[in-house]
């Protein structure tokens, strides 16, 4: 074996480099071609896979994260919104409360003796409704 099939034959380690998964290894040499161990095949592979997991996993939680800040968004407007109609919705009670408490207020005023006969009458009705 002599020239280019001796230099073929003959295996030597190669200078540091920067792999493929990104550290430094050393590279077999068989003549003029690198080429890359079993195991250093495996971890590159290992580490891609790991990385896209990472990855992958990151993008999930990124996208939890806007949906959480989007439904809390969503929440803190209906919330609101129904803070304000309950507010209206009690103020327009009110006032239906005030305006009926001020029409029986003058019909009393104005039939004083007429009110006091339909007071007992309300009264009579409901005292015998009760003792049955």
């Amino acid at each position: 074996m002599h020239g280019e099939d001796a230099a073929v034959a003959r295996s030597e380690e190669g200078p540091d480099y920067v792999g493929p998964c990104g550290g430094k290894s050393r590279k077999a040499r068989i003549g003029r071609r690198s080429v890359r161990t079993a195991g250093e095949t495996a971890h590159c592979s290992l580490s891609r896979e790991a990385g896209e997991a990472i990855e992958r996993l990151r993008s999930g939680i990124d996208q939890a994260s806007r949906a959480m800040r989007d439904l809390t968004q969503v929440g803190e407007h209906w919330a609101h919104g129904m803070q304000y109609r309950a507010r209206s919705v009690a103020k327009e009670r009110r006032g239906q409360g005030d305006r009926a408490v001020g029409a029986v207020s003058q019909q009393v005023e104005r039939n004083p003796l007429a009110s006091v006969a339909v007071a007992f009458a309300v009264g009579f009705i409901c005292a015998s409704r009760i003792r049955r």
